[in-house]
């Protein structure tokens, strides 16, 4: 019946059309579908860079792509068969399109597969030079992805016995076909989304993230995945002012509890901000703020330490010209049940553990209210004057009386923990490769070392035990700093390289180790070079990717 529809009303489409094309009618979803692709494309690369709320744009988006495709598809399957427009000419342009398709997916993939072998073959040193990059634990293949194979290879199996039955007009097979294809499509993305949930990297963790996640098919899952993260951090979100922490640490940033306490100990600040309020107690209000402040090169770093903690909030700011990204937790709530539990847990080893201790002592006044009083307020001053720069001259002018806490020395340990040298090296310790001239040509000497304050002189000498290499330094144009310094190229191949081979860096310094790596295996027992040598100029470009030239 519909045949013969479709036959007489192309018969009289004949009478007043002079060619065999459906001229579509006006209707309103090509550009609802080009507005909700652009929002779509939008948000998803704003939630690739952290921006706050972009991954509720982008589920909005693609609900609303979804609502225009849609309505879409009912009006073109009205017009071809209700109505009767898809002729065989239009017929004929459909397939060429879905062809057309079939031949830019093709062409996707090769691109994907081009990009896998070419990083996985012949690895660059930015890779580190090895497949899968170091700090990245790949999935088994014969565990999860081989259940998905089968269950992808069956899938094709059962949709092909539905075709061959609907050419062959049994539909009711067909129809069986269909349905049992749609329940191992569920059971093969429940199980994708199972193995992107355990897996240890993101899209963003370089070439191995992003060939991972775009060659198996669902980007989506890591955006899907921080947005459940996002809505927990938001509970503690101190822009939005709340006060709902919690006692658990999310693991699913695969950060070891001690590389986060070492890394703090290089880069955190705890610090006690007092400002002029005239509703509060004395007219201050008092913001107790643990802090960590970072190059924006590590904004994906401190993204992994914010879903550890899943409490706090990431800004980004801009001094004197100079980009960084800022963490840090200002709620009391979450101070108290999370960033305080964790390092009286995993301590801090620098003198930067008194910091600590002062900075808990008053967030514990202020849970508990007690800076609603005089005593209370001095305790919290006298805390503050012992901590980083002590108290502002308005507030000494304000408070001529205050005594500074007495802080106590702490005594350095010589049991480190690997995970917690790995995190302050992140943090202070640095790869270099010296280019020095001499009479005959250039000097290259590869070296490590960690710079700290005097005050942790000590630390810095039971590292020269616990590592049983370098020395420690101390030079007059610096008198207030020291450093632990490995020259020695026998200590830096055979203890060095090989323990942070086996505790990872995590940071932008895995980069720098990388390069600081090659240009000690290029360099060996030789090492002076001609001003002319082609060795020479390949440690001087590998340098030049390295610390600030970074």
């Amino acid at each position: 019946m519909n045949l013969f529809l479709n036959i007489m009303l192309n018969l009289n489409r004949s009478n007043f059309q002079a060619h065999p094309f459906h001229l579509v009618s006006p209707s309103p979803w090509p550009l609802y579908t080009s507005i909700s692709l652009l929002t779509l494309t939008t948000s998803a690369v704003l939630s690739f860079h952290g921006f706050a709320y972009a991954e509720y744009n982008l589920m909005m988006s693609l609900t609303s792509l979804i609502l225009a495709m849609s309505f879409w598809w009912r009006d073109v399957i009205a017009e071809g068969t209700y109505l009767g427009n898809h002729t065989l000419a239009v017929q004929r342009g459909l397939n060429l399109g879905v062809g057309l398709f079939i031949v830019s997916e093709a062409l996707f993939f090769l691109a994907i597969f081009w990009t896998f072998f070419h990083s996985a073959l012949s690895p660059a040193v930015e890779l580190g030079a090895m497949w899968p990059p170091m700090g990245i634990e790949a999935i088994d293949p014969f565990e999860l992805p081989l259940i998905n194979t089968v269950l992808l290879l069956a899938s094709g199996f059962t949709v092909t016995y539905a075709h061959h039955f609907l050419i062959n007009g049994k539909r009711s097979k067909a129809l069986y076909g269909l349905l049992y294809t749609i329940i191992l499509a569920t059971i093969f993305t429940a199980l994708q989304g199972v193995e992107y949930s355990v897996s240890s990297f993101t899209i963003s963790d370089g070439a191995f993230g992003s060939c991972f996640y775009f060659g198996t098919g669902l980007i989506l899952a890591p955006i899907l995945k921080n947005i459940y993260l996002k809505i927990k951090i938001s509970n503690y979100s101190t822009v939005k002012s709340q006060d709902k922490s919690s006692n658990s640490i999310n693991s699913t940033s695969n950060l070891n509890p001690n590389w986060i306490t070492g890394f703090c100990d290089a880069e955190s600040s705890f610090s006690v901000r007092i400002a002029k309020d005239e509703k509060r107690f004395k007219s201050l209000r008092i913001a107790p703020i643990f802090a960590i402040e970072l190059h924006e090169k590590d904004f994906d770093l401190l993204k992994k330490i914010n879903a550890f903690f899943t409490v706090g909030t990431i800004i980004k700011r801009v001094k004197n010209g100079n980009p960084s990204v800022i963490y840090s937790v200002q709620s009391i709530k979450a101070l108290k049940d999370v960033i305080i539990p964790h390092f009286n847990k995993y301590n801090l080893l620098t003198q930067k553990r008194e910091d600590f201790r002062m900075f808990s002592s008053v967030v514990d006044i202020l849970y508990n209210g007690q800076h609603k009083t005089e005593k209370g307020l001095n305790k919290i001053l006298s805390y503050k004057a012992s901590i980083s720069k002590g108290l502002s001259k308005s507030l000494l002018d304000m408070f001529p009386d205050i005594i500074p806490a007495a802080r106590n020395l702490i005594l350095s340990t010589k049991d480190f923990n690997p995970f917690w040298v790995a995190g302050f090296v992140d943090g202070e310790g640095c790869f270099y490769v010296k280019t020095s001239k001499t009479h005959s040509g250039y000097r290259v000497s590869p070296y490590f070392y960690i710079a700290q304050h005097i005050r942790d002189i000590d630390l810095l000498e039971n590292l020269v035990i616990y590592l049983n290499c370098g020395l420690v330094e101390t030079v007059k144009t610096r008198p207030r700093q020291s450093s632990y310094v490995v020259y020695k190229l026998y200590d830096i191949t055979n203890k060095i390289i090989p323990f942070f081979e086996k505790y990872s860096l995590r940071g932008n310094k895995l980069l720098d180790f990388y390069y600081f790596k090659k240009v000690v295996n290029i360099v060996g027992e030789i090492n002076k070079y001609d001003e002319h040598s082609a060795t020479l100029k390949e440690i001087l470009k590998i340098k030049r990717n390295m610390n600030r030239y970074r």
